[in-house]
């Protein structure tokens, strides 16, 4: 059983998660928890990869270890039973969901299901995972869930930080660690992005010294839906680290923009509204086929919902 308790500990079950990557960029080694050896250890082990839940609709994202490596299976579907630990009947079952495979072009298996927690406290998750023989094999997570989010939510306004634009330094090199920068993504400010009353998506990662993995996918994401919705949309990449990322990475100094935010963990994903207000958020990884609906309901003006379950 894996217990969060506090907001910061939800990130280390994924950052453990992704180590077992070994990619240069993912820091230092860390203990991971691993099943007990058996005469075939075939124990699959959900590990929670969000930072913090809330009351009110959340973004599950999940991996799967077995044998002591993530599962990266396209057909695997996880079902997902959630029950309230601080009430009467901490057996009824509150809701269920299910998390679908998220994993496309990403180094690892990542299964997303969203659910909606109508209170706060200590929940539980109740996570089915189908084997290829037999009865699926079912793992339980203890949740804590937050009355009110320590970050940028759902429905608030977006932060009007001023990061920095290529007037601030035309060389890009010295604004993001990404190797091939889209100048479009550097040409305005939080604020200025609220002023001009257009929608917009900020992706805050840091392509060069990501300790997720996914900040080089999630950028190549955006770079295709910017260029698909021209126009339409307005884009800005904001960069973890200031120059030199190297040294700032060794010292884990943020950004003012990440930290205006509240963000101790990369990447995040924001979809911001004309009226300046945050529609939707992503932490960790995206995909082309979760993000695509996503900003069509963005750009025509619409509520973004979810997408469930395809």
């Amino acid at each position: 059983m894996t217990t969060a308790r506090t907001p910061r500990s939800h990130a280390l079950p994924l950052v453990a998660l992704l180590l077992l990557i070994s990619l240069a960029a993912c820091g230092s080694p860390a203990p991971m928890p691993t099943p007990k050896p058996t005469a075939v250890n075939d124990t699959m082990v959900p590990v929670l990869a969000v930072s913090e839940l809330t009351v009110g609709s959340n973004r599950i994202a999940l991996g799967v270890i077995q044998g002591g490596t993530p599962l990266n299976k396209p057909d695997l579907k996880l079902d997902l039973r959630f029950f309230y630990l601080d009430g009467n009947d901490d057996t009824k079952v509150q809701s269920e969901s299910s998390a679908v495979y998220r994993g496309q072009g990403l180094p690892f298996g990542l299964y997303v299901a969203y659910a909606a927690f109508d209170k706060p406290g200590n929940w539980s998750v109740s996570i089915s995972i189908p084997k290829a023989s037999g009865p699926p094999q079912v793992a339980t997570l203890r949740l804590s869930v937050q009355a009110i989010s320590r970050l940028p939510a759902k429905g608030t306004a977006a932060i009007p930080s001023k990061n920095l634009t290529v007037r601030d330094n035309a060389d890009l090199t010295k604004i993001t660690s990404d190797t091939k920068p889209d100048p479009d993504f550097y040409q305005m400010t939080i604020a200025e992005a609220i002023a001009a009353k257009k929608p917009f998506v900020i992706g805050f990662l840091t392509p060069g010294y990501c300790q997720t993995a996914v900040c080089a996918p999630n950028l190549a994401v955006l770079k295709k839906l910017k260029d698909a919705y021209k126009g339409k949309l307005n884009f800005i990449h904001v960069e973890v680290y200031p120059y030199p990322y190297g040294e700032s990475f060794q010292q884990q100094k943020r950004v003012p923009p990440m930290v205006e935010w509240g963000l101790i963990t990369e990447p995040w994903t924001f979809l911001v509204g004309a009226d300046g207000l945050i529609q939707y958020r992503y932490e960790g990884g995206i995909t082309l086929e979760e993000m695509e609906p996503a900003l069509a309901q963005l750009a025509a003006g619409q509520p973004v919902t979810p997408l469930l379950g395809k």
